[in-house]
């Protein structure tokens, strides 16, 4: 290491944002040897897959179920040590961290059911992460007529309509299946997730960037889902309410891919002896750390229905951040930066995904209103 070079994470990318917290030493030892798995395969996951054994070497890791209260399995530990993770395992693959972020909507299901079938069923397998799970609810935040409705039946519901996104699909366990009511409910079922009567599933489509998700479409033609296989049935209102919640914040992935593309852009600058590089990566790290430590303040120190204006802002300015780092990161990198299997492009693809990933109405009105030339 060079003097005034930075520590250099598990995939060898320097890193001057750094953890926004101290984990155990036996944690940071199992994600250094994860990530540095992952960081060596990105480029062949996003073209050819996430295979379901990364994603047990993580939990095999200890590197989930981390904040799962040990009751149900889990480890019981704060908030904060799982976001650290999300961020290196996002740094190092965005294809890895998008698979295995579809399995909380499984997981919250599981943690709070009532219903006995699902959990004897589901809940400990589940929240240990020995069943993955996979989620398709993007449609609920859709404006107009729903896109996906159950109808009630004597033993369950019928479901009809088209799921555009379902991540994950054939790694996945379980599917967390979210849907509209005529009446103004939503119902939360958990089903397996193999095709079944009434379910036609796509290939894994074409994307610019994640393509190695196994992202499928499924049509649901009339689809039946029993009484024991549902979660939660809920009110419109109140679905809307939790999901707000959740995205007005800043995903921790958007600082992770951060760290990576400012480190990357920091060992250009010292390998090129350029200081205007290396000053660049500077003031981005600071932006960083910044804007990190004002997103997890409010999610660690304020009631979450509260000052949601203010985390807008911060996850808006967190993206615009990535976008402007990752053009930089790119154009210092020169032309070497196209080839498909260098990291620069894959963050630059990976960040404009970031944009629309749990996008929300509110979300793109502050990108547009943040990039207006007025």
């Amino acid at each position: 290491m060079s003097d005034g070079e930075a520590p250099a994470n598990s995939t060898g990318v320097p890193d001057l944002i750094g953890p926004a917290l101290t984990l155990p030493e036996q944690l940071v030892q199992a994600l250094d040897e994860q990530c540095r798995i992952l960081a060596e395969t990105a480029a062949v996951a996003e073209r050819f897959g996430v295979q379901r054994s990364r994603i047990d070497a993580l939990v095999s890791a200890g590197l989930t179920s981390l904040s799962v209260p040990q009751e149900f399995g889990g480890q019981g530990l704060p908030p904060a040590l799982a976001r650290e993770v999300t961020e290196r395992v996002a740094g190092a693959c965005g294809t890895t961290w998008f698979v295995l972020t579809q399995h909380r909507s499984a997981l919250d299901a599981v943690l709070t059911t009532t219903n006995p079938v699902l959990i004897e069923t589901w809940r400990r397998d589940v929240a240990q992460t020995r069943a993955l799970g996979a989620v398709a609810f993007a449609h609920l935040r859709r404006s107009g007529p729903p896109q996906v409705v159950a109808e009630p039946t004597t033993d369950g519901w019928e479901i009809t309509g088209e799921l555009d996104w379902v991540t994950g699909w054939s790694v996945a366990d379980v599917l967390a299946l979210m849907c509209r009511t005529a009446d103004g409910r939503v119902v939360e079922a958990l089903i397996t997730a193999n095709p079944r009567p009434g379910m036609k599933v796509s290939a894994p489509l074409s994307l610019m960037a994640m393509g190695g998700t196994q992202t499928v479409a499924i049509t649901l033609d009339r689809l039946r889902v029993t009484h024991d296989e549902v979660a939660h049935v809920r009110q419109w209102s109140q679905w809307c309410h939790l999901d707000n919640r959740r995205t007005v914040n800043t995903p921790p992935a958007v600082f992770g891919v951060l760290r990576s593309v400012v480190g990357a852009l920091a060992r250009i600058g010292m390998r090129r002896e350029s200081d205007a590089t290396s000053d660049l990566a500077q003031q981005y790290a600071t932006r960083v750390r910044e804007l990190r430590t004002q997103a997890y303040d409010l999610m660690d120190h304020h009631d979450p229905d509260e000052l949601h204006g203010e985390r807008l802002a911060i996850r808006a300015q967190a993206l615009e951040t990535l976008q402007q780092a990752s053009a930089a990161l790119v154009a210092a990198t020169g032309g070497s930066a196209m080839s498909m299997d260098r990291p620069e492009q894959r963050w630059a693809r990976e960040s404009l995904f970031l944009l629309v990933q749990a996008q929300t109405a509110d979300l793109r009105e502050q990108l547009i209103k943040d990039w207006s030339l007025a």
